[in-house]
């Protein structure tokens, strides 16, 4: 069992120490006045009901009822605190995996799976909930009720103490046998509900990429198959969770044969006593009781240390970005340098190699190329998502590594092609939550030309949209992106293909905007439509990573290289 990511996550239970320590001493005082019952059953039997002692009865009966309702009432207050412990510590955890999670390296999001980072914040972190709660401490109030009992069958009569919990040995260890099989099995279902997950989010994603392509049969092939592969993991682990219950059930059996066949021996030769024989038949029911539900504790034991084990290698195998808060702070102006700058996502495969670039405030910069040539990704370079692989970008002449990406950025905006609308209302997709009056957001929307669109919505800027904007156009989408960028007022500004998915009239009716939204910045505009940077102040022409051209429109124009190339094919096309 793997108890070191136990203590990875020890110091989200230790902050809550003290609603734990009341739930742990409200379960020990709980576990001796649930023990002390049945020896006062035996004391009633023996002592009172033998001797016709009315008035004893009555009172080791209310003494009964007393402890009863005392053991009643410490449960309710060991499973209050232990579940506002627990509700605690898994909100504590929450906040901290969201909280790491986007601080994470860009990449990681490229590489691993979003269905994968859905379960690992839902399900792992549910499933911890139920350790603590189902598991460790209902474990732990099932170990002081074995150990009272034990103690009180050695107590009230050894000899028939020891025959009684004979089996008891065998009992243990084909519970641990079953059990270290069981945390492999557990450890089969979650990979096989993760490929679940996983395949899930990717096809309701892409499903109208399955719908076109006809794709559907292949798709429900490929889920079939995840889906046996968690029917097969979860019947084994089932199957082991039975077979521990009911060894032990066998066992409880056993002990309960040897308890009326030696007890009745012993009680006829005088050896022993009624009441010893009820006495023990209620000790070995919290003998083996216990011991039968272990095998749910254990499933719920190994399943939340499963999901320790992924959370843990989650976000111990994933880097958090550097010098996020850390670093110097400055006020950039928009004067970026790159010198040498090469780059690669795989060794010895370099998307953009030997870059030198430099803009100064207020300059549009244009970048071009075919798909591939690794403008994204010098866009990304520059809003500091990657770290060059060789070479240096620098701000205000501050080396891009030595400063605070949080300063920095927010001195930055981009828009993107496919731009996200989150769920929300129109107002909190502009400000994305930011404190911006009304006056500003309305000014930015004018300037863009969005906002006689906004107010033709049923509510105006508080329409709720849907997420990633699907009740409204994309180019729609695209308008509020541009809004967006204004209202935050850059130093600097990418557009990564903005217009690209807008057709000419919207194209035309933003252009405006899009002017509004560059006047006064330093601007670095990645183009797919050639019409839209002709004023550039410089272009930059991309091909397989290297800069090969720079120049004006008409500068490059006039050489006929490549840029010639690529303006002269766009606009024959149209």
């Amino acid at each position: 069992m793997n108890y070191k990511y136990i203590k990875h996550f020890l110091p989200y239970f230790l902050k809550y120490k003290a609603l734990l320590i009341l739930t742990l001493f409200s379960m020990l005082i709980s576990s001796i006045s649930s023990s002390l019952l049945p020896f006062y059953a035996k004391k009633i039997i023996d002592q009172f009901i033998a001797t016709k002692e009315i008035k004893s009865v009555l009172l080791a009966s209310l003494i009964m009822l007393l402890l009863a309702a005392l053991t009643y009432a410490l449960k309710l207050i060991q499973i209050y605190y232990g579940n506002l412990a627990g509700q605690r510590i898994m909100k504590d955890i929450r906040l901290n995996f969201f909280k790491k999670l986007t601080r994470f390296e860009i990449e990681t999001f490229n590489r691993e799976p979003s269905g994968k980072i859905i379960t690992r914040i839902t399900n792992d972190i549910e499933n911890m909930n139920e350790l603590l709660n189902s598991g460790i401490i209902s474990l732990l109030s099932d170990l002081l009720l074995v150990f009272f009992a034990v103690f009180f069958l050695l107590y009230i009569n050894p000899k028939l103490g020891l025959i009684s919990i004979s089996p008891l040995p065998l009992a243990i260890f084909l519970s641990f046998i079953f059990g270290n099989k069981m945390e492999k099995a557990y450890e089969k279902v979650r990979d096989a509900l993760t490929k679940i997950n996983i395949h899930m989010q990717e096809s309701l994603t892409g499903l109208s990429v399955v719908q076109i392509f006809q794709n559907e049969k292949r798709n429900f092939q490929k889920f079939d198959s995840h889906a046996k592969d968690f029917r097969f993991s979860f019947h084994r682990s089932i199957m082991l969770n039975v077979l521990l219950r009911q060894s032990v059930n066998v066992m409880s059996y056993f002990s309960t044969f040897l308890l009326y066949l030696f007890g009745g021996i012993l009680a006829i030769s005088g050896k022993s006593t009624i009441g010893t024989i009820v006495a023990f038949g209620y000790y070995l029911s919290y003998l083996y009781g216990p011991l039968g539900d272990l095998s749910d504790k254990f499933s719920i034991l190994q399943n939340a240390i499963s999901s320790m084990k992924k959370i843990d290698e989650f976000l111990t195998e994933n880097r958090e970005e550097e010098n996020i808060e850390k670093g110097k702070a400055i006020e950039s102006k928009g004067n970026i340098s790159l010198n040498n700058v090469c780059f690669s996502y795989e060794k010895n495969n370099n998307v953009l190699e030997n870059i030198n670039l430099k803009t100064e405030k207020g300059q549009k910069i244009a970048i071009v190329g075919y798909t591939g040539a690794g403008k994204s990704t010098l866009a990304n370079l520059i809003l500091a998502f990657y770290k060059p692989t060789s070479g240096e970008i620098y701000f205000e002449g501050e080396n891009l590594l030595s400063l605070s990406k949080q300063q920095l950025r927010k001195n930055m905006a981009i828009v993107l092609q496919n731009i996200f609308i989150f769920k929300g209302t129109v107002r909190d997709n502009i400000t994305l939550g930011k404190e911006f009056s009304d006056e500003e957001v309305i000014a930015a929307a004018k300037k863009i030309g969005v906002h006689d669109f906004i107010m033709r919505l049923p509510q105006g800027y508080d329409t709720e949209l849907l997420t990633e904007g699907k009740n409204i156009s994309l180019g729609e989408r695209q308008l509020i992106s541009f809004a967006r960028a204004l209202v935050f007022n850059p130093r600097i500004l990418i557009l990564d293909e903005a217009t690209a998915s807008i057709d000419s009239q919207t194209e035309a009716l933003i252009e405006k905007g899009i002017k509004e939204l560059l006047k006064g910045r330093t601007s670095i505009v990645i183009a797919h439509r050639l019409s839209t940077i002709r004023n550039a102040n410089t272009i930059v022409v991309l091909n397989k990573g290297r800069i090969v051209e720079t120049g004006t429109h008409e500068e490059l124009m006039q050489t006929k290289g490549l840029y010639y190339e690529f303006y002269t094919t766009q606009f024959s096309e149209l």
